[in-house]
């Protein structure tokens, strides 16, 4: 397993199990603030430590959550660290920075992918129940919806995809799906709470990387309970 180490500036060494893929990222950002999401074992729980105690709010956050931690472990410290980051106060107007923290595989550099607007829906709410209740929300986009669970992806309610070469066969069938007209067209992600934040963060970060021109990836990740 890769060990991140210290590779934030002017920060305590802790060491976080960061995720890894094959998605290339940013590579540096300066004038930042780390935060660590530590597992803990107590008893028969695994929970998730949000590490929030240095976090400076004219700074750009820099999230290292542990990649073996569960979506269902980690939703409540990640809830608070995005709070706390939207949060306006006489030093911040609440629209700071925030970037979740991996390694490139390919380039063996530890890597960031931005997720400042990253807003994670209520679990109750899945994208496609969510726009039935709010059916005006996003009403200028046609909606798009993969289901990601640990071992297979769902495109639409319709197209199963095998894990191992998911990503690209869907960027294939959504690249056909923009080109059939130029109406604008969202990506909406929902990802079963037992997806590993290995996972989430690979799914997320290649399709926020691949950039259709009339397809964007919406900013609402929906974790739901299968």
């Amino acid at each position: 397993m890769i060990v991140l180490s210290a590779f934030f500036m002017s920060c305590k060494p802790k060491d976080v199990k960061i995720p890894v893929n094959d998605n290339a990222g940013i590579h540096e950002i300066w004038n930042n603030s780390p935060i660590y999401i530590l597992m803990e074992i107590k008893g028969n729980d695994t929970l998730a430590d949000a590490k929030l105690g240095q976090t400076i709010s004219t700074t750009k956050w820099l999230v290292a959550a542990d990649k073996r931690l569960k979506l269902k472990q980690l939703l409540p410290a990640l809830q608070k660290v995005i709070k706390k980051r939207h949060k306006k106060s006489m030093h911040s107007d609440g629209k700071g920075q925030l970037f979740f923290s991996y390694l490139d595989s390919l380039q063996k550099k530890v890597s960031f992918v931005e997720a400042t607007h990253l807003e994670l829906m209520p679990d109750f709410y899945r994208s496609q129940t969510y726009f039935k209740t709010y059916n005006q929300a996003d009403k200028d986009f046609d909606k798009i919806h993969l289901w990601v669970y640990p071992h297979k992806m769902i495109l639409n309610d319709s197209l199963v995809f095998n894990p191992d070469k998911s990503k690209k066969q869907i960027l294939d069938r959504l690249k056909s799906l923009d080109k059939q007209n130029n109406s604008k067209k969202r990506l909406y992600l929902n990802f079963d709470k037992n997806t590993s934040f290995n996972r989430f963060i690979d799914i997320y970060t290649f399709f926020k990387n691949n950039l259709l021109p009339h397809t964007e990836l919406s900013p609402k990740i929906f974790i739901f309970t299968p």
